[in-house]
């Protein structure tokens, strides 16, 4: 894979077409941006919801639907197509890790190259991987993954958490292991880091936000560890704000992303309960309906709102919008006939879920773009990497994982 050349090509389509995927439905609901596409508009708005909810969770289903009403659609796909996962082992969870983590964490172990695979096949081997080289965990929370890869090849490990309860729980884990690890209090965003990581060891991270990932880099670009592996996760935290290119390359694009564009890349989710989700749609429809209640009382629509807690779903319209006004004082005063308003906000809101799939077709496209500069500026440090999928986003849509050799 040409890493150079699909960031080249990432970064073209995505600056030709900001007007769709920075267009945010939810607070606009006038579809102005799709004045080019109008066929593309018919399509979305006449979705079911069973087809709605289906392209919602899954990138190249919708991006082939797309395609025909918007043929950069088949482009973008191409882009953000990589290396299929491979089978992984399905145990039970060690007492205490979540069932759907230790399903991550056995599909990102079982990624990776082994000595005795690639000695089975005859092929010579660099001398660092994953299972012959001490490790330490990137933002190991208590230590999962450094448990697994301790238990399985005998490995030394330890783990950076800046959590002292964390870190106090995975020493507890570890007092009882066979094998040498233990948790690390240390702030990896700080000077410390320098202190516990150094060029004897290969650096993992299983989702490490933002801002915690490019430090990874950084650091294993001036300490030269041998390997990395990383599997990025919210490129919207820990970041001063916007996205910060790391490589030469993509540090003269004039592409900028801001948080709000990078929570676009990391939309999808597999996690959320049906209740969950029913109570943020609630909460959206009556944002909605409140916002046609501002223009009614000639209140710019884009008049930031207070963001409300999940449980307030559980009142009444009413109720919510005079909590809403108390902590957002506004010049109004309700309607008297709310249901309308309500029913209205429904209404919007379906349309805006439907509209928004454009610019949820390019959120993966979004996140490709962050890691590609990831990934470039590895090899800009002398750096061998491969770039796959760990696992089906159905396990976690977070699933792309870089590995790097130093060469």
């Amino acid at each position: 894979m040409n890493f150079s050349i699909r960031a080249q090509q990432l970064n073209t389509l995505l600056n030709q077409h900001q007007s769709l995927w920075r267009h945010n439905a939810y607070n606009e609901v006038s579809p102005r941006s799709f004045r080019d596409f109008p066929n593309l508009l018919v399509f979305l708005l006449n979705l079911s919801d069973e087809e709605l909810q289906h392209l919602q969770a899954n990138d190249r289903d919708l991006l082939t639907a797309l395609a025909p009403y918007f043929p950069p659609a088949a482009e973008l796909l191409a882009l953000i197509t990589l290396a299929a996962p491979l089978p992984h082992q399905n145990t039970e969870p060690p007492r205490g890790i979540p069932g759907r983590k230790w399903l991550q964490i056995q599909a990102f172990i079982d990624a990776h190259p082994r000595s005795d695979a690639a000695s089975h096949s005859g092929e010579s081997l660099p001398e660092v991987r994953l299972d012959n080289t001490a490790i330490i965990e990137w933002c190991s929370g208590k230590g999962y993954l450094s448990e697994a890869l301790t238990k399985r090849y005998e490995l030394d490990a330890i783990g950076l958490e800046i959590d002292p309860s964390l870190v106090a729980a995975g020493n507890l884990r570890a007092s009882t292991a066979k094998h040498h690890r233990r948790v690390i209090a240390c702030d990896v965003l700080s000077d410390q880091v320098f202190q516990h990581v150094d060029s004897s060891r290969q650096l993992l991270a299983l989702h490490a936000c933002g801002g915690l990932h490019q430090r990874l880099l950084n650091t294993a670009a001036v300490q030269k560890n041998p390997r990395l592996s990383i599997s990025p996760c919210c490129y919207h935290r820990f970041n001063q704000g916007e996205y910060r290119y790391l490589s030469a390359q993509m540090q003269g694009s004039e592409l900028r992303f801001s948080n709000d564009d990078l929570r676009t890349a990391v939309r999808q989710t597999k996690t959320a309960r049906s209740g969950e989700t029913q109570a943020r749609r609630q909460l959206q429809a009556w944002y909605l309906g409140l916002r046609l209640i501002l223009e009614e009382h000639r209140i710019a629509t884009n008049t930031p709102l207070p963001s409300t807690p999940q449980h307030w779903s559980k009142t009444s319209f009413r109720d919510w919008l005079n909590a809403v006004l108390t902590l957002k004082p506004l010049e109004l005063s309700l309607p008297a006939n709310l249901t309308q308003y309500e029913k209205a906000g429904w209404q919007c809101l379906r349309e805006a879920e439907r509209i928004d799939l454009v610019r949820m077709a390019f959120r993966r496209a979004i996140e490709l773009h962050c890691v590609l500069d990831s990934v470039l500026f590895l090899e800009e440090h002398h750096y061998h990497c491969t770039l796959s999928e760990f696992c089906a986003s159905s396990l976690t849509p977070r699933n792309l994982l870089i590995q790097a050799e130093k060469v």
